[in-house]
Parts: C-alpha cells; sequence; structure tokens
C-alpha cells in the first residue's frame, strides 16, 4: 500500500521546522500549509514568506490550504511562494473555478477545493471537472484539534464514487481529526492522503523519525 502522508505544518514545533522537515521528507507526499487572513476564519496561521522558506528545504509537493476572504487576489503570491496546489473552500470557488484552474494549469500548479463540514459533495459539480484535488474538513475550519464530526467522513465516499462516475482523476484527502483514533474510518472510506496533525504525528514520540514510521504503521494496519 503506497500511504500519502501530507504533515500539517501549522501543528509543527515552528523553532524547529527544518529540523522536522528534513526527516519527514523521506516519508511524505506532500506538507499541508494553512494560511489563515484572521477574517475569513478568526485565526491566525502560517504565511507565504514562511512557505517560501520551506519550499527552500523540501521538494515536495506543498498544498496551500487558503482560508482568505478573497483567495484569488493572492494566486500568483502563492505561486511565488512555492505552492504546488492551491485549495479553496468551495463557497468562494462560483464564478471563479475556471477562471482560477486556467490560470493555476497554464503555471503549471494545482487547484483544490475544500468541503466545510455542511457542504455538500453536490455543490462541487459546476466546476469539478478542472479540479486536482478535493479536501474534506472533518472539523470545522480554522480549529486544529476540535472533535471529529463524524457526518463528515461519508463524502469522502461519495467523492470516490463521483470521481469513478465521471472517469475523473483528483485527488482526496480530509483536514482534521488526522489521529490514530480516526485514520480508520478514513481509510475505510477511501481516501487518498492523510493530512496528520500534532496529535497523528508530532506528538507520538520524541523522536520524529520513528514517530513518522509509527504514523505509517498504525495507519496500514487500521
Amino acid at each position: 500500500m503506497n500511504i500519502k502522508l501530507s504533515p500539517s505544518l501549522a501543528r509543527m514545533d515552528l523553532l524547529n521546522i527544518e529540523k522536522q522537515i528534513k526527516i519527514l521528507n523521506k516519508y511524505v507526499f506532500s506538507y499541508h500549509v494553512d494560511l489563515y487572513d484572521g477574517i475569513y476564519v478568526k485565526q491566525f496561521g502560517l504565511t507565504p514568506p514562511i512557505m517560501k522558506e520551506i519550499r527552500k528545504i523540501t521538494d515536495h509537493y506543498l498544498d496551500a490550504h487558503v482560508y482568505f476572504t478573497d483567495p484569488f487576489a493572492y494566486l500568483d503570491t502563492l505561486i511565488d511562494a512555492g505552492a504546488d496546489y492551491i485549495s479553496i473552500h468551495s463557497e468562494k470557488m462560483v464564478n471563479e473555478a475556471y477562471r482560477a484552474a486556467d490560470h493555476l494549469h497554464q503555471k503549471g500548479k494545482k487547484i483544490g477545493t475544500v468541503l466545510a463540514p455542511e457542504t455538500p459533495v453536490d455543490a462541487i459539480l459546476p466546476y469539478v471537472e478542472c479540479i486536482d484535488k478535493v479536501t474534506v474538513m472533518t472539523i470545522y475550519p480554522g480549529y486544529a484539534g476540535a472533535r471529529l464530526i463524524p457526518q463528515t467522513v461519508s463524502k469522502i465516499t461519495e467523492l470516490v464514487r463521483l470521481r469513478a462516475e465521471k472517469g475523473l482523476s483528483f485527488l482526496i484527502d480530509f483536514d482534521g481529526a488526522g489521529d490514530k483514533e480516526h485514520v480508520g474510518l478514513m481509510k475505510k472510506a477511501g481516501t487518498d492522503l492523510y493530512v496528520i496533525g500534532k496529535q497523528g504525528l508530532f506528538a507520538l514520540d520524541d523522536d520524529l523519525d520513528r514517530a513518522a514510521q509509527l504514523c505509517l504503521d498504525y495507519i496500514e494496519k487500521a
């Protein structure tokens, strides 16, 4: 089984982020980078300049999950900062999805969309053909460490079915509650990527190398 890990950088030790990334580079598919503007959600997270520094120490995909009021105003800023995927919440995609997808694809980048807990899969049907990745929020956006909302997991399975029916190839991941207790649910539902945070990876062991191996092991056995 090829397990695709995507550690959440917002849950890392920012004082030791270079050391941690250099350890994790041999285990991961991508890094999940949360970027907040403090308005769309009432939180602050990482910034494009920080992501630009991270780009210098990894060749893996950087998935910019943008919690912005106007994400489309920052597409080129995020590209310049090293983003490979730019994932935008579905309610912001209306009247912008194809234009944003064209712009990113012309730049050799990928576009994702994000489903908030109450947003149904049907919301992305008008533009699903241009999407490279769909993220299912399994907690409320902006609240890392919050409890899993169980009803959200079925959307992963629904997306797997939709992808097959339409002959598409977008990736599917989830954001929130990516811990040992819940990854089995995500695996059974059919997720492609595992966005892993503090409880799922960084709190397992002081030895991050060993922690990453344990993380892969418990996903394999889930």
